[in-house]
């Protein structure tokens, strides 16, 4: 790949510079899905660096859905997601860069040229971006959360789980989680300058109504992957008056039998359809508190533009 350009002296780490001109050239059509990759060995022979960096490179491609590790086939190309490639945001970038390409021929660049100084200036733009994180304890809850608050602030939101990382090795300007978990994850960044920001994240009204909905005198069985996150259920619905709640240990005919209704997490649909036709089962509908969404959006906007403007710093 001899269109792959590398600023050696530059802040962006070597494996992100690959990691954006071959999303770039995933993203263009210029390698297509189901095309393979050259072996991390031989990319990083051809542009003489460690191959551990070619290998990172193809693991963050990997982790975003461009890239697939095949075995002994190698690194293919899966290519862009079609609802993404076929979005209005698409094609009206690809109409900038059309207009600006051809003033930049017309200034006499060459196409190398151009496609180093394109690099450079993304590259530059994706440091300047916020870098925004979400944590929980569960990887369905965090990876839900992530998106929806993705949705919400309009920055990529990075899902991760407690005890499967290194707070050293994270890139974050913000790190949001839950308020049962604030503690905790404060107590992971305390040596960095990184903003931790607690939301909350509530039942929804129909799972309240519905869980109400059983007589005093049934049982309600509860069922998380942790007994730390069932209690925490339960804990919430006592303080909505419903008490006659029990927190299950397991799925099994022994483990259900007396329970009326079973609450399973939202994340899991699986496990409902285990369930379904040996008891009633309802998932529990977590959502986003409206006040929080503002007030992280507020939190956003406010670290992005001091970022932007070189006077970033904390603001907690």
């Amino acid at each position: 790949m001899d269109n792959i350009q590398l600023v050696r002296h530059s802040d962006v780490p070597v494996y992100r510079q690959i990691v954006t001109q071959l999303s770039f050239m995933i993203e263009a059509g210029d390698l297509t899905a189901g095309q393979a990759l050259p072996s991390a060995r031989l990319l990083a022979d051809n542009l003489h660096i460690n191959r551990n960096t070619v290998a990172r490179a193809y693991l963050e491609l990997s982790k975003i859905g461009l890239v697939e590790g095949r075995g002994r086939s190698g690194t293919i190309v899966v290519g862009p997601d079609p609802a993404r490639e076929g979005s209005p945001a698409r094609d009206r970038a690809r109409t900038v860069l059309e207009a600006a390409t051809r003033e930049c021929i017309d200034l006499g660049l060459s196409v190398a040229e151009i496609q180093t100084l394109v690099t450079s200036l993304a590259l530059r733009a994706e440091e300047d971006l916020l870098k925004v994180s979400f944590v929980e304890c569960n990887a369905d809850r965090a990876w839900y959360f992530a998106s929806e608050l993705e949705e919400h602030i309009g920055l990529a939101v990075k899902p991760l789980v407690l005890g499967e990382f290194e707070p050293e090795g994270e890139q974050a300007d913000l790190v949001l989680t839950t308020f049962f978990h604030l503690a905790e994850v404060r107590g992971l960044w305390r040596r960095t300058d990184t903003d931790v920001v607690a939301i909350v994240v509530a039942p929804h009204v129909q799972t309240l109504v519905r869980i109400a909905s059983v007589a005093k005198d049934r049982t309600v069985g509860i069922w998380y992957s942790t007994d730390e996150q069932a209690l925490s259920i339960q804990d919430s619905l006592v303080q909505s008056g419903i008490t006659n709640i029990t927190v299950l240990h397991g799925t099994g005919d022994e483990d259900i039998e007396g329970t009326d209704l079973v609450v399973i997490p939202s994340e899991m649909p699986q496990l409902k359809s285990r369930l379904d036709g040996r008891v009633d089962v309802i998932e529990f509908g977590n959502v986003l508190d409206t006040a929080s969404i503002r007030m992280v959006a507020e939190v956003v906007g406010d670290m992005q533009a001091a970022k932007r403007s070189g006077a970033y710093g904390s603001l907690a």
